[in-house]
């Protein structure tokens, strides 16, 4: 009697399902013997086990199948295998183009530095909140996987979330389960640019410490309680996320985070003043003079107050000293209250701590950073204690400093990209970034669930 052409089927789909894991084990291989394993080890393991509760269902699928059995019965259950296998692919070519570009001689290093800097903006803060018993410490392991796309400025995909591209969900029912953050293609060779970094890392701090819905809260009640009219704490609710990641993003890089916001914002009058009642993200207007009004709380310093005065002169140079539109210039009263209803005010979520406590900015660091711009702009006095989240700050200074002095070109700019870049490898610590225990494999399989439940 001839085979039946089910068993040849079966067959079939247990090799399509076998080459998923192949090809994962394969490039954790490669990382191996090409990248830097520490520094991608425990997202790549991450990605591993979150691909590995895949190709177990559908192990489970396949093993049930039945040749002998009713036909139609087995037809029904392939087509649900097929199916299962093409949602898993899907999952799997989200992570392989971000991890391939590691591959790439022209970028794997600019990614390297990028991956390195916003892993320091994100490890201490988990270490700390871990530490005082805020989150558990078993979960948040991994830092942030940066990768290129071209789009005009950065974006992130925090942990748990549903990436997805305005048509559809990148990952189906699953929840990505590192922190992904993309950056514009045309931004990796001007690590000063990097510093967006800082600010998306901001958004992934709300989401690891579970920030979002107490810091509405206390935003709320903040501007409620200092008389603020109902329609300007609509507004500062609904930008919420965003001034936060950019306080975060000037408590992680100091104020040359303003600087690289600045020449991101740099837009048509009617981009820049126009209030958008839809847009998550503040009016460009008010956010520069935001950030140029929460500069001045980070010291006392003559550098810090300089600073702070000099963004906000370069803004009204080109855009007034107002916004020609009086309830949009009213939010510039409400400053205060919102640094100290989103960083100074200490959270029952976060163990009675700020979240200012969580991520230090001292005058010391930004004396550092402002002692460090002549090496990264001459090559001169290299300095031996900038940390990593601080060198695209002080290159930032520098390219601002070569700007001002007339003597900014393309030379300049390659010699202080290529600085940053090889200082950061230098500098940056071996070691393992993250991964293991077996708590923590659980709580990265989980990112599945909501598929299989579904």
């Amino acid at each position: 009697m001839p085979a039946s052409p089910l068993t040849l089927k079966k067959q079939e789909l247990r090799r399509r399902i076998e080459g998923l894991p192949a090809e994962v084990k394969r490039w954790r291989d490669a990382t191996a013997a090409e990248v830097d394993l520490n520094a991608h080890f425990s997202q790549l393991r991450a990605i591993e086990i979150f691909m590995k509760v895949f190709t177990d269902e559908l192990d489970t699928k396949v093993e049930a199948l039945a040749p002998a059995g009713d036909a139609k019965a087995f037809n029904q259950a392939s087509l649900e295998v097929v199916q299962t296998t093409i949602r898993a692919q899907k999952c799997w070519d989200f992570f392989r183009d971000k991890l391939d570009l590691r591959h790439s001689p022209t970028h794997k290093t600019p990614l390297w530095v990028a991956d390195t800097i916003a892993w320091d903006c994100h490890r201490p803060v988990v270490n700390l909140a871990a530490e005082l018993g805020i989150v558990d410490a078993s979960h948040l392991r991994e830092p942030p996987l940066v990768y290129c796309t071209a789009d005009y400025s950065p974006a992130t995909w925090t942990r748990g979330s549903r990436p997805n591209d305005g048509r559809r969900y990148d990952l189906g029912e699953a929840h990505v389960p590192i922190p992904v953050i993309e950056i514009p293609w045309d931004h990796l060779d001007n690590s000063w640019e990097y510093l967006s970094l800082h600010h998306e890392v901001g958004h992934d701090i709300e989401a690891d410490l579970g920030l979002r819905q107490p810091l509405r809260q206390n935003l709320d009640r903040v501007l409620r309680e200092a008389d603020v009219p109902a329609n300007r704490v609509a507004t500062w609710l609904k930008w919420q996320g965003e001034v936060f990641a950019d306080l975060c993003g000037l408590r992680f890089a100091g104020p040359a985070f303003a600087d690289a916001l600045m020449h991101l914002l740099l837009l048509p009058v009617a981009n820049v003043t126009a209030f958008d009642e839809e847009d998550p993200h503040p009016t460009p207007y008010v956010r520069m003079l935001m950030n140029a009004a929460y500069i001045r709380t980070l010291g006392v310093t003559p550098e810090i107050q300089g600073h702070a005065a000099q963004v906000e002169q370069r803004w009204t140079a080109l855009y007034g000293t107002t916004s020609g539109d009086a309830a949009l210039d009213a939010h510039r009263q409400d400053f205060a209250h919102v640094f100290r209803a989103l960083i100074d005010t200490p959270l029952e979520s976060l163990r009675q701590r700020s979240v200012a406590a969580l991520i230090p900015f001292s005058a010391a660091d930004d004396a550092r950073i402002r002692g460090a711009e002549k090496y990264f702009r001459t090559g001169m006095n290299k300095p031996g204690n900038v940390p990593i989240r601080h060198v695209p700050s002080a290159a930032r200074l520098a390219i601002d400093a070569s700007n001002e002095a007339g003597t900014l070109t393309d030379d300049v700019c390659a010699d202080v990209h290529q600085r940053v870049l090889d200082y950061v490898k230098e500098l940056a610590p071996p070691g393992f970034r993250g991964g293991g225990p077996d708590a923590h494999e659980k709580f990265i399989a989980s990112f599945t669930d909501r598929m299989f439940a579904a």
